[in-house]
């Protein structure tokens, strides 16, 4: 509070807000003062419009060149993301950034990029250190050739020195819109107000709640309803009325104007209607049924009415080389068809790039480069274990994916890394996408003889080799081969005795009779035994004679193990987890007096039995 020519005033300042009591005797503001003071200041404070203000803040400034000239139709970025604003027709933007922006920039297609920090500043100008080398505004400003640009005002041409109207100017040749796929596209962000969201146009500033916001589109001289159908490579300029300059349009300008100036087309008069000069629409699509050779190119084309011839350019490289026509070329009419043509004579592996190109008496329409890459590469291959050794065979595994291509497969072997004689695989040639499994099998090998072999797989991309791989040319225990699993090989290398893959009987007796002999113990006497058994005793169902009369994998000569063939069993197999025997008793062919022996394969023991016992299982076996 304080005293000024006999009057007491009192400032109070809530939330940026000053109120000031004036004009009040001293002697009535003593009393209640006050009272009036916070009774006025509650009717100013807002806490929520306050928040409001703080969650937003706006910057404004100017983007100008290194001559100082205004910077049209710049981009503004907040945060390196664009904001939506651009800079108008002095080079101004105004933009809302929220709390915690960090960076401003303007983006130019003529200049380039600057950003700044932010820093609290709600003021920045931005000043591009270079400008356009075809201007030079240093010398007088009357010399300026863009003020002597002709700019198509509906009603004729004015030099832009003369107008005193809102109009801008799009030089349709320009370089940068020859790979545009529209007209939108050309007026997106290069008409500062111009704004457009798929084929509409908004001129910022004219806008009605009932009726289109549209501009009215005008097309060498002809009120249009739809530019959509207009090839941005026919366009010679655009112009864009707005207020007064859209004035002689009447009622119908009252959204602004886009005049449009085409290209001369052969044969087509100037005052022509647009919709007929038109090159066709064309879009490439992304290749179909690719295979190591061949390919289906696809594209779409719209002949806006006119007979259009239809190709494809690949090759394997953007510069292309090659042609080929579309399969439903020619084409006419006034919608979109979907085009294709398969070509041939690829090379598996390869990427390739292609486009598809209409071409009709007004021009030829080109679609954007896509690439593919054929089917095919190199194989894989692993070399797999030997198996179906024997002293002189064996069977040799790998595994190859043929990659798609065509790939034939054999297998090297030798006694050294040299490898020296080659045999082809069974399934050679192989083909397809997934690995799949090989193999060969060779003879002649030399008993107790190590050897070495891999798989080589060949396509057209190339050959791969597996890694070497070992085999001793002799039978091994628990291999199975000969109609079941090997448990015994003798001496030589080369006989040996197997037992059937699966147990034959759960329940049947060794029988109730003695015959004579059956005693064998030994290996090699389990075949004698069960003959005996066969021979000796009448019963049609018992252990031995369901050997005897046995026909599996092939093999007809199977017999009831001896005792010491029984234990064999058990210790080259069961012991090791093969066979798939349970542990409980099995029956042999070896009888005394006392019974028949059997060996628990649970403890791994020989014990004499009742013959007649029905708990006893029972395991064929046979001599290779």
């Amino acid at each position: 509070m304080f005293k000024e020519s006999g009057y007491s005033y009192v400032r109070f300042r809530v939330y940026s807000k000053i109120i000031v009591v004036s004009h009040v005797a001293e002697k009535v503001m003593k009393p209640v003062g006050i009272i009036i003071i916070l009774f006025l200041a509650a009717g100013f404070v807002n806490p929520s419009n306050g928040q409001k203000t703080a969650d937003r803040k706006i910057i404004t400034g100017y983007v100008t060149n290194i001559n100082h000239s205004p910077v049209v139709g710049a981009f503004i970025m907040i945060n390196k993301k664009n904001s939506g604003v651009i800079t108008d027709e002095r080079g101004f933007y105004k933009v809302r950034v929220k709390p915690g922006a960090i960076s401003i920039g303007v983006y130019s297609f003529t200049y380039g990029i600057i950003e700044e920090n932010i820093d609290q500043r709600t003021r920045i100008n931005f000043t591009f250190s270079s400008s356009v080398p075809v201007r030079d505004i240093s010398q007088n400003y009357d010399k300026d050739p863009d003020l002597d640009e002709e700019i198509n005002v509906g009603y004729g041409t004015r030099t832009r020195r003369n107008l005193t109207t809102s109009v801008s100017k799009i030089d349709g040749r320009d370089p940068r819109f020859d790979t545009y796929n529209s007209v939108y596209d050309m007026l997106q962000g290069s008409v500062p107000g111009v704004m457009v969201r798929r084929d509409q146009v908004l001129i910022r500033g004219f806008s009605s709640y009932v009726g289109s916001n549209e501009p009215l589109y005008v097309v060498d001289g002809t009120p249009v309803s739809s530019i959509k159908d207009i090839s941005p490579q026919m366009v010679k300029s655009i112009s864009v009325l707005k207020g007064p300059a859209a004035a002689i349009y009447g009622s119908r300008g009252a959204n602004g104007v886009i005049l449009i100036d085409l290209l001369d087309a052969s044969g087509v008069k100037k005052d022509t209607s647009a919709v007929v000069i038109k090159v066709p629409f064309a879009t490439t699509q992304p290749a179909t049924n690719i295979q190591g050779k061949t390919a289906t190119l696809n594209g779409f084309v719209n002949p806006n009415d006119v007979s259009t011839f239809v190709t494809f350019e690949y090759g394997s490289n953007s510069g292309y080389g090659s042609k080929i026509a579309a399969q439903q070329s020619p084409v006419s009419g006034n919608s979109s068809y979907s085009i294709s043509a398969v070509v041939t004579n690829l090379q598996a592996g390869t990427t390739y790039h292609y486009r598809v190109v209409a071409t009709n008496p007004f021009g030829s329409t080109v679609g954007v480069d896509i690439p593919f890459t054929t089917l095919g590469g190199n194989p894989v291959v692993k070399s797999d274990a030997a198996t179906e050794v024997t002293p002189g065979t064996a069977q040799l595994n790998g595994i190859v994916d043929a990659r798609h291509l065509s790939t034939t497969v054999t297998f090297e072997y030798g006694t050294d890394t040299d490898y020296g004689m080659r045999v082809p695989a069974a399934q050679s040639p192989l083909t397809g996408n997934a690995p799949g499994r090989v193999n060969a099998n060779v003879t002649g090998l030399n008993a107790g003889t190590t050897y070495h072999y891999r798989v080589v797989a060949a396509n057209e991309k190339g050959t791969a080799y597996g890694a070497d791989a070992l085999f001793k040319a002799e039978y091994n225990l628990g291999e199975y081969i000969h109609g079941g699993y090997i448990f015994y090989i003798d001496e030589t290398g080369e006989h040996g005795l197997v037992c059937a893959p699966a147990d034959q009987s759960q329940v049947a007796l060794w029988g109730n009779c003695t015959p004579p002999g059956a005693a064998g113990k030994a290996i090699g006497t389990g075949s004698k035994n069960t003959s005996d058994i066969v021979n000796g005793c009448s019963e049609r169902i018992s252990a031995a004679r369901l050997c005897y009369e046995l026909e599996m994998n092939g093999f007809d000569d199977w017999f009831l193990p001896s005792i010491n063939e029984l234990m064999m069993m058990y210790t080259n197999l069961h012991e090791k987890g093969l066979g798939g025997f349970k542990e409980s008793h099995y029956w042999s062919s070896t009888q005394d007096k006392y019974g028949a022996w059997v060996v628990s394969f649970y403890y791994g023991r020989k014990s004499n039995h009742s013959r007649d016992e029905n708990e006893i299982l029972t395991r064929a076996v046979r001599a290779f």
